[in-house]
């Protein structure tokens, strides 16, 4: 049987903010390891970069996910920040109705190359 794969790796604090990345696909198999292993980074620090470019694909579960990620982080005075979207998953949140959701945090730094704490 073919279980989609995702990982999730702590890249470095950034500032305040802790900068994570995501590498694969967040879909059915994977939503409960990403609600889990994010939630936990969640907890040592609620505000969270996350670096999606490596995201292969995502279903409404991997959104479900994201969108309860994000009320986390808000409930504990923190954000979400969404970086390196692929076109792939920004039509999906555009298509979906989220785009301002989940990428409303990050403003004009989530557009930026590198992502917030890249060049300006």
């Amino acid at each position: 049987m073919n279980h989609s794969v995702l990982r999730l790796s702590v890249r470095e604090a950034d500032g305040p903010r802790l900068v994570a990345a995501l590498a694969g696909a967040m879909d059915w198999h994977t939503a409960r390891q990403l609600r889990e292993e994010a939630t936990s980074l969640v907890e040592v620090n609620p505000r969270l970069v996350l670096d999606v470019s490596a995201v292969t694909f995502c279903d409404s579960s991997g959104l479900s996910a994201l969108v309860q990620l994000r009320r986390r982080a808000l409930d504990a005075g923190g954000s979400v920040v969404l970086t390196g979207v692929p076109g792939h998953l920004r039509r999906l949140l555009e298509i979906s109705g989220l785009g301002p959701v989940l990428l409303g945090d990050g403003g004009a730094e989530a557009e930026r190359p590198g992502g917030p704490h890249g060049p300006p």
